[in-house]
């Protein structure tokens, strides 16, 4: 009595049908670890952005608070005219205005930093909010670095690498937070300071602008993308002596 069996048919299609269900569950798995990544990077990303907003924000109203007692003499006034005095200014190129620094849409991370030393990309900036609290004339520079050796690539996401974690090869989001923190690298985000490009119908006084607009930027590559991931935001603060107060 001949039995009868699967064919060597039946056999190839069972083969194929499995590899196509593995395929689809690994691919399904793979999705689901780089969407993972993808928003804890994003998540990242926005947390050091919302750092520097709120880093300017405290700054100038420290300034605003010590201008309002008269004396003008605290760190933060001083770190305050610092950061604006170097602020990029669009009147002096008649080419650039406001609405240019809203579009931000690099097609590749490394075009950001290849020439640093350029405007407007030479005038960035990072604040270390570690040395903010304890602000001295003698440490602005530590607190407000403007260096273009600052300024890298990153591998990961957009971060500040600290000195005491780059020597105790522990990452910087996981070190102990200490005033005594030296910045290392700010990677993939900076800052630009834009001077008010008087296009509005704010009176200033004299030159003096009316408002400064500070551009917060990140730009890095998510896991397996050759497509630059950038998250950007704007906030405006806005100068009495601008405004003629």
């Amino acid at each position: 009595m001949v039995k009868k069996g699967d064919t060597l048919i039946e056999v190839t299609l069972a083969i194929g049908i499995f590899s196509m269900v593995a395929i689809a569950v690994v691919a399904v798995m793979v999705s689901g670890t780089s969407n993972a990544q993808t928003a804890l990077e994003t998540t990242l990303a926005r947390e050091e952005i919302d750092t520097q907003a709120e880093a300017l924000r405290f700054i100038h109203a420290a300034y605003l608070a010590d201008k309002e007692s008269g004396e003008g003499k605290d760190a933060y006034t001083q770190l305050w005219k610092q950061i604006v005095n170097n602020a990029y200014n669009p009147k002096k190129n008649t080419a650039d205005n406001n609405a240019k620094f809203l579009q931000y849409s690099p097609s590749s991370c490394q075009e950001i930093y290849a020439n640093p030393s350029t405007d407007p990309i030479g005038k960035a900036f990072v604040i270390n909010p570690r040395k903010l609290s304890n602000l001295t004339v003698s440490n602005i520079n530590k607190v407000y670095n403007q260096y273009s050796s600052v300024f890298k690539m990153t591998t990961t996401y957009p971060r500040l690498v600290y000195t005491d974690a780059q020597e105790s090869n522990q990452d910087a989001l996981i070190d102990k937070p200490s005033d005594t923190s030296d910045l290392k690298y700010a990677e993939g985000i900076y800052v630009l300071a834009v001077v008010d490009p008087g296009t509005t119908n704010i009176v200033g006084t004299g030159n003096a602008a009316a408002y400064f607009d500070f551009y917060i930027r990140t730009c890095w590559y998510g896991m397996g993308s050759e497509t630059p991931s950038t998250i950007s935001t704007v906030i405006r603060l806005y100068d009495p002596e601008g405004l003629g107060d």
